[in-house]
């Protein structure tokens, strides 16, 4: 599969390492009425993720603390949806 927002072509486990690492500004979190919500949009179409943050805990430090692994959940999130794009396949690679 290639990465939703570069070439670079990988399995899941490595496409979520490298958008960390390099795409990590492609998902946000924001608040708005004492929740927090990740958002991540989809390059190829108008569908985009936004999922609540800790919904039962409600710390308002939660995002910050746990950063890199929200990102990580909103990435996995948006490759499930990526996979049902064409564009996601490698291109010259065959199909098992």
């Amino acid at each position: 599969m290639t990465c939703p927002f570069c070439d670079l072509g990988g399995d899941r486990r490595a496409l979520h390492g490298h958008m960390l690492a390099e795409h990590r500004d492609r998902l946000v979190t924001r608040s708005a009425a004492g929740r927090t919500f990740l958002e991540v949009n989809c390059p190829a179409c108008p569908e985009g993720i936004s999922k609540e943050v800790n919904p039962r805990g409600r710390d308002p430090e939660f995002a910050e603390k746990f950063a890199d692994e929200i990102r990580m959940v909103g990435f996995d999130l948006l490759l499930y949806h990526w996979e049902t794009h064409d564009l996601a396949a490698v291109p010259g690679a065959e199909e098992d």
